[in-house]
């Protein structure tokens, strides 16, 4: 029958479909009112109803929860009709009256929802008595109205408050409301054993923060007192996934709690901690100072079974939510690196600040990965640390939001939000979150409401901004004190097992503390200053050349490439034939699949890069009928592969997992394309945070890629710099690599020494827009199979040792000067590009001036306006390190980074041009 049949239901004909079908299945499944009802359809002609399609049954509970998700329209009138009302209201809505909050629930508000209010379906106490069907709740098919209610609230509107009514797959909301329905009835299922564990932790927790308040005066903390129950969440969280195959945990969280999460879950010797508050060492940044807050770590968690997870804390920032894209990152490359890709092996665990999750957008931006192809790690778990204030900021200053775990429902993640000073269900939210997430394979959230018993840090006084919070704080009990009392009320310990707990974490505390000794802190790294370290070679054999080559050209059995692209592809067996013409994208390419012969892999992503911004890369190719995708390069042999993504419309978030995923995968060559070289402004708190700084503060070394589109030909102000001087600004102590390449030979041996590097860090390569086809650009075979990358590159102008006059400059501009120099017919000019800025070549600069000793006349010239590009950063080193003074030629500075007229861009260019060659002659 179609659900047009029942089109006298209105907007329940859906609905009552789904109850007829549950009827010809099995008519006890159904309410005795309606299968009177559909027995009198099934006495009527044939032509009105439609035959029944055969169904398989499933069990009858999951047929009445079906039934249940929707609100059903009454045949009667009766009473019953109120009752499924009620039923659906708590179902979809019962959070919104949950008892969520350790404080007053005005703290922040939700809005009211009168279908919650019994009072509103009239029932009499004869009703209340009475046994109504309930469209499987809990599993039964009737129960009286009492019963109903009582369980409803259980369920819904206790010390946990579900929304799952917003996921599109039924399965999900079915899975999700009969574990409520069932712990209504049944309990939460958490073992006595559990619980104790569960209040030992809640006291480790307190008594950390409190002998670090005694004992460190002053110190900030930034302690978790009054969330203290977030440690037994963790503790069962790992326990838990230890023995459903998680063998790996990333935990990203901001700095709140962090001391404790350290050395509580990850196990941190307690010694270390008190050491970093001593600040014994003069290497060390860490005392009163905030590194402490931000260090990572590493361990292996052991459950009682004998199964190991290895735990990792990764560093972030005080830019509290981007460590969230890093974390993701770090989880992709772990399951594809040692976990055969398999995604519930490795568990993101998120934690965010309530004003930070629903405050700053890179949580969204990571959120979207959840479901994405080539960016998604099988589920991410969330926990909201919910202090209900950010700073001194009140919720409602906060957000547009009753919560703060919004985004996650955007990608269809169920939240759980729970009361923190009900440790027992928080236990149970944890367990239900990881199944769910084991089951569906997508991210799930907890929200655990809590309170900051201190103010934004332990020096602050919060009663100046928040006076009636903390005025109800201050009159709090303690965590442990709740749930003590629970625990001794159920006989699942004695007072003085409690006691003991806590005599002896304090004495161990008091031991540790007085056998502190001082333990040098390493400097950030032992290995700055080696960026210049030689590799294996980075040229190939003609043989490997052609067999990358071959790739593009041979396709699997009945493959039809676009076929203009067929033309392109193959037009590159002719330039092996001849031994030049390598344009761009080949060299990319041969550099690609050179290293996969290696071994190395290769993952590139951004946004449109599978074929490239300027429809030049084709690295995957779509069947011309099918549509079906193709990477030509995993034909190759050595075992690695090629993953290229076109990411997701986001620059700040893809550049962090980028970042996260390269310093797991060393074997593996990770690059982030911009679309334009602007775009990575998007990016600069990753920028600045990670790629610059994260071997200085916290020794994480990564081996990253930025593929950075850059050159002045006419396109505006948004779309010609890729801000060169803000990379060069941030060079130290070898942190990174800052290239201009201007040929395609340059560019392969650039990527292969890239790949082949044992010790990583990030390279930053300022990419071409109208070289990637030029001629002037393209390379020979011979550059290919022989030589390496040049951090100098002279442009052959004169002959060695004529030079009387050098021109040093960096990228597309290099051709404009040799074109002018040629019409000018110069003998004695040079033109040396600096092909790697950063480290700066003065080695090589100081070789080639000392086979041109005749050169008097130096120049520098650039595109970019004089306080932008390469200029300040040059300037000074070669004054400094080859006491060489040099005339600048260029654009005068500027606001902004180029002309948005291209007749003005034109009459700019020719006239830095002949300036440069004015001063030269």
């Amino acid at each position: 029958m179609s659900e047009s049949s029942f089109s006298n239901f209105g907007q329940n004909a859906g609905l009552v479909e789904d109850l007829y079908q549950s009827y010809l299945l099995d008519r006890s499944l159904v309410p005795d009112n309606w299968a009177r009802y559909f027995d009198t359809l099934a006495a009527k002609p044939a032509e009105v109803i439609s035959p029944a399609v055969e169904i398989s049954k499933p069990a009858p509970q999951v047929i009445e929860a079906k039934v249940s998700e929707r609100q059903l329209p009454s045949v009667d009138g009766s009473v019953q009709e109120r009752v499924f009302e009620a039923i659906s209201a708590y179902r979809e809505r019962g959070h919104l009256i949950s008892k969520l909050s350790p404080l007053s629930s005005s703290f922040i508000p939700r809005p009211e929802a009168a279908d919650l209010n019994w009072d509103k379906y009239r029932f009499s106490p004869q009703d209340m008595a009475g046994e109504f069907y309930c469209l499987g709740l809990g599993g039964h098919e009737k129960m009286k109205l009492g019963d109903i209610k009582s369980t409803l609230e259980a369920a819904y509107s206790g010390t946990a408050g579900i929304e799952f009514s917003h996921l599109h797959r039924e399965e999900e909301r079915l899975w999700i409301q009969s574990k409520c329905e069932d712990r209504a009835l049944r309990g939460t299922g958490i073992t006595p054993d559990d619980k104790l564990r569960a209040l030992e932790g809640i006291l480790y927790a307190e008594h950390f923060e409190e002998e670090l308040h005694k004992k460190y005066i002053g110190h900030k903390r930034f302690s978790l007192e009054g969330g203290e129950t977030l440690i037994p969440m963790l503790q069962y969280l790992i326990k838990l996934g230890s023995a459903d195959g998680i063998r790996e945990a990333v935990i990203g969280m901001p700095h709140r709690g962090r001391l404790s999460v350290l050395v509580n879950i990850l196990k941190k010797p307690l010694l270390e901690i008190l050491n970093e508050f001593e600040d014994q060492s003069v290497y060390s940044s860490l005392g009163s100072g905030d590194v402490k807050y931000h260090l990572g770590y590493e361990s292996t968690y052991q459950s009682p079974s004998g199964d190991e997870v290895r735990l990792s804390l990764a560093c972030n920032p005080s830019h509290l939510e981007i460590v969230n894209p890093v974390v993701e990152g770090i989880c992709r490359a772990k399951q594809d690196v040692s976990h055969d890709k398999d995604r519930s092996a490795v568990l993101p665990i998120v934690l965010h600040g309530d004003a930070a999750c629903i405050g700053q957008g890179v949580v969204a931006e990571t959120i979207n990965f959840s479901q994405v192809r080539g960016y998604d790690t099988g589920g991410t778990f969330h926990i909201i640390v919910n202090n209900q204030i950010g700073f001194t900021t009140y919720a409602e200053e906060a957000r547009s939001t009753p919560y703060s775990s919004e985004w996650l429902k955007a990608v269809q993640s169920p939240v759980i939000h729970v009361n923190a000073e009900d440790p027992e269900m928080c236990c149970w939210a944890v367990r239900t979150a990881l199944e769910f997430r084991q089951k569906f394979k997508r991210d799930v959230a907890l929200d655990l409401y809590c309170y900051r018993k201190y103010g934004h840090n332990e020096a602050d006084d919060p009663s100046y901004t928040q006076p009636l919070m903390y005025s109800e704080i201050k009159n709090k009990k303690k965590i442990s004190e709740i749930f003590s009392a629970q625990l001794l009320s159920q006989g699942v310990t004695q007072e003085d097992e409690i006691n003991r707990i806590s005599d002896r974490y304090v004495a161990d505390f008091d031991s540790t503390y007085s056998a502190r000794k001082k333990i040098p802190v390493s400097q950030a790294s032992a290995l700055y200053g080696k960026l210049s370290v030689p590799v294996t070679k980075t040229s190939i054999d003609k043989d490997v050349v052609q067999e990358v080559t071959d790739c593009f050209t041979h396709y699997s059995q009945g493959f039809t490439a676009h076929p203009k692209l067929i033309k392109i592809l193959e037009a590159r067996q002719d330039i092996i034939r001849k031994g030049e013409g390598i344009d761009w994208a080949f060299g990319e390419a041969l550099a690609f699949g050179s290293l996969m012969t290696e071994g190395v892999s290769i993952r590139l992503s951004g946004q449109d890069c599978i074929r490239g911004t300027f429809s030049q890369r084709h690295l995957g190719l779509r069947d011309y009928h099918t549509g079906q995708l193709f990477y030509p390069l995993s034909q190759l042999r050595g075992g690695s592969s090629v993953e290229v993504y076109n990411s997701v419309l986001s620059e700040l978030a893809v550049m962090g997992f980028e970042f996260g995923y390269s310093s797991i995968a060393n074997k593996t060559l990770t690059m982030w394309e911009a679309q334009f070289g602007d775009f990575s402004n998007g990016a600069q708190i990753v920028i600045d945070q990670f790629l610059a700084a994260s071997e200085s503060k916290w020794s994480q070394l990564s081996g990253i890629v930025l593929l950075l589109p850059h050159g002045y030909e006419g396109q505006g102000p948004e779309h010609s710099s890729a801000r060169l001087e803000r990379y060069l600004q941030l060079c130290a102590e070898g942190n990174m690599r800052v290239c201009m390449p201007t040929t395609a030979a340059q560019y392969f041996h650039m990527l292969r020494r890239q790949g082949l590097l044992e010790i990583k860090r990030p390279l930053v390569v300022m990419t071409p827009k109208s070289l990637l086809r030029s001629p002037d650009a393209a390379s020979k075979v011979s550059e290919i199979t022989d030589g390496s990358f040049q951090p100098i590159l002279p442009m052959g102008l004169c002959e060695k040792g004529k030079a009387k006059s050098v021109i040093f400059t960096s990228g597309k501009v290099s051709y404009d000067l040799k074109k002018g120099i040629v019409e000018a017919d110069l003998k004695n000019v040079e033109v040396v590009r600096l092909e790697e800025i950063h480290p700066f070549p003065a080695e090589q600069i100081q070789s080639f001036l000392k086979d041109n000793p005749k050169a008097t006349k130096f120049a520098w010239t650039q595109e970019e306006p004089n306080n932008m590009g390469a200029w300040t950063f040059v300037d000074r080193r070669f004054r400094d390190e080859l006491k060489l003074d040099l005339q600048y030629f260029g654009r005068p500075a500027s606001a902004s980074t180029a002309a948005g007229s291209n007749k003005r861009h034109q009459l700019e260019q020719a006239k830095l041009v002949k300036e440069t060659v004015d001063f030269v002659k």
